[in-house]
């Protein structure tokens, strides 16, 4: 169970309650206020700018039992702000302050791909925050009652939203909710998996204490579960769980540390700080922004904000390479990608023209001055992006390293600061940093005492920014003292897959002591060895994959116990088709709205919202409803003067 399905239980469990005892479902606002007098809550609204809000919408006083809020808007708005701080107080059990950015109970959970909620919202104070918008729209509207109006019932939702005096957004994402996600406890299976025997070094390497650490974990050898084991015996030890900071490369895998850590230790997830290493840095530059120079809540440039802002610039520069004014998008890119590098190298505007000026001096043919030449123009647009950004108040991402690295190596306060707040520092998948991340590392954790790392050289794959096995090679170099362990036994595979991979590994340009990592299977020899098919097309490849599936299913091995992986996903497009069309069938989404059936769905959709009825033109082309393109014409020319969308304007059009 993760922490946002333990915030939905929870906050359904107290509307059942709270209904059973008399509360009205359908107002809101007395519903939040039988839920304070459930707790003893004293609750409160204040006009806008209060001091007793201390600048927030809405806040939670653990000490007092106080939920203070903006007395603003209609009913149902006070009681999501009340029903946000209802949040804080059941889930998180600790005082809150919330501001508009904060408080959005239609949110949903999953991370943005773009922007800032894509670095942010795996981060400690952001989790709670999507927590308690999760609690407040599960108990306003809890996705039993959902499923039973919106699809038993058949009620849509904005009639759902008149009824219960809520915003359709948060009806809308409630139902998805509801229709979507599995029901809580999923239904129980039998384990396919046998139970093996653990791995002693787990318990050694949780449990090592006294000087910086480096875990080498090959794939499967349960090293997030060693993490896990590490948090625990730290808790075991009294350590506060607020004092324990665990790093990771992505939002994904931030998100499944803190539901590994949410399944064993329910009552202390939401204090341990886990995410993003851009996460933490987005946290210390908001946290020590007046020494940066720099908002409280800077704006976050991603990569087509900063075109939009050097396509204004670009054209005032005196360049001598990157003249392209027709299509700057081109040089752009390319400028972008250096600047981004140099951060990750922590190099300043200063520091880059100073290194490709020493560049232009050593040139000794036309390739190397070109070089050069191209290094000076990126260090002017370098120095002008800065300047622009500073004066929007914003940062990119490669900022969110750096800035932080810097401050801390120079600043004594905010060097103090942070070692006294994050004692205790785990990094997962230590074989992506960057030298820029291993600087943060070293600020934060001073002579790394508490520094604990896990990692497999051969498994990285960040190195297009930077990052390189290199810097576990070093480990001790950089944390004088250190220790280093090992796992050694592999959960997940059979051990002539195992001996495959590490033969391939054995090549790879790694130090020895890095790309020699015996791993001892759990699961046995295995059935059979890999095998190297090679054909000459990927027609006789088609034919090849499905022959070899075949013949395993006439060996005993089901077709849902067997998986294809490919390089890139439009080879693996190629493939599913390919054995759906010799009748094999598969279980393969692939890219969801690159499959035709979902293009038909959308342009089908798209009727309820277009007025123009430009989905006729997919419409028309599919079988079942063949239309002559001829009425495709004049059904769009019909609709061009619509004042409402097309689906309504569609029995006028039959008759």
């Amino acid at each position: 169970m993760d922490s946002f399905e333990l915030a939905r239980i929870r906050a359904a469990g107290l509307h059942n309650e709270l209904v059973t005892a008399g509360a009205d479902a359908t107002k809101p606002l007395d519903l939040v206020r039988a839920a304070a007098a459930r707790f003893s809550f004293e609750l409160t609204f204040l006009e806008a700018g209060d001091p007793a809000l201390k600048g927030a919408r809405a806040l939670f006083d653990h000490q007092s039992g106080t939920i203070c809020c903006v007395d603003a808007g209609s009913d149902s708005e006070r009681a999501l702000l009340v029903a946000h701080e209802l949040g804080h107080a059941v889930v998180h059990a600790g005082s809150s302050t919330c501001n508009d950015h904060d408080i959005d109970p239609a949110r949903s959970t999953e991370a943005a791909p773009v922007g800032l909620q894509k670095v942010e919202d795996y981060g400690i104070r952001e989790r709670r925050e999507l927590e308690a918008n999760v609690f407040a729209r599960e108990f306003l509207f809890p996705r039993p009652m959902a499923r039973r109006l919106h699809a038993t019932e058949g009620q849509t939702a904005a009639a759902i939203a008149r009824t219960l005096d809520l915003p359709v957004p948060l009806v809308r994402q409630q139902i998805l909710d509801a229709l979507l996600l599995p029901q809580w406890p999923p239904p129980t299976e039998a384990a396919h998996s046998p139970v093996f025997a653990p791995d002693p070094a787990q318990d050694i390497a949780a449990g090592h204490r006294g000087t910086p650490f480096l875990l080498r974990a090959g794939p499967g050898t349960g090293k997030t579960r060693t993490l896990v084991k590490r948090v625990q015996s730290l808790l075991a030890e009294r350590i506060q769980p607020a004092s324990i900071l665990a790093l990771t490369f992505s939002n994904r895998t931030a998100r499944e540390l803190s539901e590994r850590l949410a399944k064993v230790l329910p009552e202390s997830d939401n204090a341990i700080w886990v995410g993003t290493f851009h996460g933490f840095g987005l946290d210390l530059v908001r946290r020590f922004h007046d020494r940066l120079d720099l908002p409280p809540d800077p704006t976050l440039f991603d990569r087509s904000d900063a075109i939009s802002v050097l396509e204004l610039i670009l054209p005032t520069l005196s360049l001598a390479h990157y003249r392209n004014l027709w299509d700057p998008v081109i040089d752009l890119r390319e400028i972008l990608q250096s600047i981004s590098r140099a951060k990750d190298e922590l190099a300043d505007p200063q520091q880059y023209r100073a290194f490709a000026e020493r560049m232009a001096a050593a040139a000794e043919d036309d390739k190397a001055r070109e070089t050069a030449a191209k290094c000076l123009d990126i260090a002017t647009v370098y120095d002008h992006y800065e300047a622009a950004k500073h004066a929007r108040g914003a940062v990119d991402f490669g900022d969110l390293i750096m800035l932080p690295a810097l401050l801390l190596e120079r600043d004594e306060v905010a060097r103090a600061a942070v070692r006294l707040r994050h004692r205790h520092l785990l990094v997962d998948e230590y074989q992506d940093v960057n030298r820029a991340s291993v600087r943060l590392v070293k600020a934060v954790v001073g002579d790394g005492r508490s520094l604990w790392c896990v990692g497999d050289a051969r498994q990285s794959i960040y190195r297009f920014r930077g990052a390189s096995a290199a810097n576990m090679a070093t480990f001790a170099d950089d944390f004088p003292g250190a220790t280093l362990g090992q796992l050694g036994i592999s959960y997940r595979s059979t051990q002539q897959i195992l001996d495959t991979f590490g033969t391939f590994s054995a090549g790879m340009p790694l130090p020895p002591a890095l790309a020699n990592l015996p791993l001892t299977a759990a699961r046995g020899t295995g059935p059979a060895p890999p095998e190297i098919r090679t054909l000459l097309n990927p027609d006789e490849e088609n034919a090849g994959i499905t022959a070899s599936v075949r013949e395993l299913e006439t060996a005993g091995v089901s077709l849902r116990d067997q998986a294809i992986l490919c390089r890139t996903n439009d080879r693996l497009n190629e493939v599913a088709e390919a054995l759906e069309n010799r009748d094999i069938p598969v279980l393969h989404l692939g890219s969801l709205f690159e499959r035709e059936e979902i293009r038909d769905l959308l342009s089908m959709l798209s009727l309820a919202a277009d007025r123009f009825g430009a989905g006729f033109v997919r419409i028309a082309g599919l079988p079942r409803y063949t239309i002559p393109a001829q009425d495709v014409k004049h059904l769009v020319a019909h609709l061009s003067d619509a004042a409402d969308y097309a689906l309504a304007r569609l029995p006028e059009l039959v008759t």
